[in-house]
């Protein structure tokens, strides 16, 4: 009922902008998935780095780079040069969203005849298509390195095999048989989203449980909405510093720090990184790519599970940002600073958002992926970081900060 109410009102308010939103959630549920004959599974050529990315094919034209996003309801294209070059109609208006202080950004409906991902096809396939590099989830254009999204409405076909360490991704149409060394978690759809229980452990004495969102579009380890920790009458008192994350909606500043445990099914991560998201009760908590990296991991469309493999070379760690730099990778190879962290070693350097860094340690960034840097950034010690402002570089000193990422 209450969900009834909060979409009544939302559409009252928002008119055609939310019937739109739901036309296209809903508009691709005729598609049925065309394999090759004698084919069960397929693997995908992949790029996994702090997010997947399989490679996909669209009106015969080959490489369009998509994330593996089961945090959204619908896919998406974004205005890539690649992209454009479809020449794909505008459809019926859209608004979309997330994550961020800002408002809802432009965007439209539009179809492809075809897409391809390995050995599969969709005929007839309905996308958001929005104009990402003129929003503020980006602060330029050249950071759209990828195409777009593949969202709930694509991946709910198949069951996803994704192996993180060995970069690989394959679909199958079959159910997944689990192993006895498998983390089995059941899980729902609600609102074209996945959903699992948890139960959060934030110290003091303080548990309670938490609905999470399986997400593979967020690259960090744990958003946890603050609204339900303060409906519940807890605070986390634990150690935190100023971050900020970028959605569709823009920039978030929020705080982050450890949570001693989160508990999924029968598995317990323990001292997990966390952003504390300020935000209403419809804004969900989401596990994200982080986390997920640490297992082999299997998404079961079919019967709705999550089987979690462990690598047997790593427990669960979190790595920290230690040198307090929001970066996003350019299209040239280069990366952009988005926020500095006031907490962190990077403050009063001098280094400014906007500056476009080069190399590190020595190393063009070209030769790093965002995965590399998210590994250098969380190493104890002195770096060296330069940027293209006046062909000048800065001497970083990382150190754990007692609390939060020293435990």
């Amino acid at each position: 009922m209450k969900l009834l109410i909060l979409l009544l009102g939302t559409l009252v308010l928002s008119g055609c902008s939310v019937v739109n939103y739901l036309r296209l959630k809903y508009e691709n549920d005729h598609l049925v998935p065309n394999w090759h004959v004698d084919k069960t599974h397929s693997r995908l050529s992949a790029d996994i780095s702090a997010k997947p990315y399989v490679y996909m094919t669209i009106n015969g034209v080959r490489g369009f780079k998509m994330m593996i996003d089961t945090g959204a309801s619908i896919s998406l294209l974004q205005d890539t040069s690649k992209v454009k070059a479809l020449g794909l109609k505008e459809g019926y208006p859209l608004e979309l969203g997330g994550w961020g202080d800002g408002e809802n950004s432009r965007a439209y409906q539009t179809q492809v005849s075809q897409i391809k991902l390995g050995d599969v096809s969709f005929d007839e396939v309905s996308f958001a298509y929005m104009p990402l590099s003129q929003t503020d989830y980006f602060l330029r254009p050249d950071e759209a390195v990828f195409d777009g999204v593949l969202g709930h409405d694509i991946l709910k076909h198949f069951t996803w095999y994704i192996d993180t360490q060995k970069g690989k991704i394959t679909i199958s149409k079959l159910p997944y048989q689990p192993t006895q060394d498998d983390v089995t978690i059941p899980m729902r759809v609600f609102l074209s989203k996945l959903y699992f229980d948890s139960e959060v452990d934030l110290g003091n004495n303080q548990t309670f449980t938490q609905e999470i969102v399986l997400d593979t579009g967020s690259r960090h380890y744990f958003k946890l909405n603050n609204y339900y920790v303060r409906d519940a009458g807890l605070e986390f008192k634990g150690k935190t510093v100023t971050g900020s994350d970028f959605g569709l909606s823009g920039q978030t500043v929020h705080q982050r720090g450890t949570v001693p445990k989160v508990k999924i099914g029968d598995l317990t991560l323990t001292n997990v990184k966390t952003n504390f998201i300020e935000g209403d009760d419809d804004g969900k908590s989401v596990l994200g790519s982080s986390a997920l990296s640490h297992f082999s991991y299997v998404i079961d469309y079919s019967n709705l599970m999550l089987h979690l493999k462990p690598y047997q070379s790593s427990k669960f760690i979190a790595r920290y940002n230690l040198l307090g730099l929001e970066l996003r990778k350019l299209t040239d190879g280069a990366f952009v600073v988005r926020y500095v962290m006031p907490d962190m070693a990077a403050v009063g350097s001098g280094i400014k958002v906007g500056d476009e860094v080069v190399s590190f340690n020595g190393v063009d960034a070209k030769q790093l992926s965002q995965k590399d840097w998210i590994t250098l950034s969380s190493t104890i010690g002195e770096h060296t970081l330069c940027v293209t402002r006046g062909d000048t570089c800065y001497e970083l000193n990382a150190q754990h900060i007692a609390g939060y990422s020293n435990l």
